[in-house]
């Protein structure tokens, strides 16, 4: 909501340097005329020699001392943080295997990679989810990283041996280790209506309406004897295909600014 993730570079196969841009040509608002488009969370788009067909036959084999140079001249510039989308990977995953393992040689520490991120045909989901991933997992890392140390300091002075889980946008939770950016796009909104639904079947109600407002964001669910969860979803302007909770957010919470300009 806020665009304050990792700075994040795209890497997809040549030709398609505009396809996550171009995305689906939906039109929401049909007699639009001045259509806002939403900003990109990566900062640039980088073109990788490569093809496969949809046999995963190569068509185009996967320029490494080219891809190499790019990847160099990326870190160069201060980048850590790579979203890898090639074509048909999510069932031919051998370039993008390659890709990561030559990122990771030269030192970038977020490889998100579409086909263990979102492992789903269509490019434009599947390749939205792996940009989130990359765009979000080093700051959770780094969070986490805090989390636990202070957990550590406790456990050093205590018998007890806790193990540190994360709600996930699912509802779900998840061990500290496992927890990715895509994942916690709508953890803390999940945590609220899993939280309400608790609290309402002991007062006696199976069906009710969460209205859940924090600092940044307003969230609004409803249940009615079970979770409903959506498995592609768009979250201001960001496409997502992950299971998550069927939550409507909006960025507007108790730390927003309301004035009345008197027009």
């Amino acid at each position: 909501l806020e665009r304050q993730g990792e700075p994040t570079i795209l890497l997809i196969t040549q030709g398609f340097k505009d396809c996550l841009r171009i995305a689906y040509q939906n039109r929401p608002d049909i007699f639009a005329l001045n259509i806002q488009l939403p900003e990109m969370l990566y900062q640039e788009v980088i073109e990788i020699e490569e093809r496969l067909n949809v046999q995963g036959e190569v068509l185009t084999p996967l320029n490494k001392t080219l891809a190499e140079q790019q990847l160099q001249v990326l870190y160069q510039q201060g980048f850590r943080s790579i979203a890898i989308v090639l074509m048909h990977a999510w069932n031919y995953p051998t370039h993008e295997q390659q890709l990561a393992a030559l990122a990771e040689k030269i030192g970038f520490t977020q490889i998100s990679v579409s086909h263990q991120v979102s492992p789903f045909i269509k490019i434009v989901s599947r390749g939205d989810t792996t940009v989130v991933d990359a765009y979000l997992s080093p700051l959770l890392r780094r969070y986490v990283a805090q989390v636990c140390q202070g957990l550590q300091q406790y456990v050093q002075k205590s018998s007890d041996k806790p193990q540190l889980l994360f709600m996930q946008s699912n509802g779900g939770l998840t061990d500290a280790n496992s927890f990715q950016g895509k994942d916690s796009i709508l953890s803390g909104p999940a945590g609220g209506i899993v939280g309400a639904i608790a609290t309402a079947e002991q007062a006696g109600f199976n069906k009710i309406i969460a209205f859940d407002m924090g600092g940044t964001s307003t969230d609004v669910a409803h249940y009615a004897g079970e979770l409903e969860r959506s498995f592609e979803t768009e979250i201001a302007g960001v496409r997502m295909r992950v299971p998550m909770m069927n939550i409507h957010t909006v960025a507007a919470g108790g730390g927003s600014g309301l004035f009345f300009d008197g027009m």
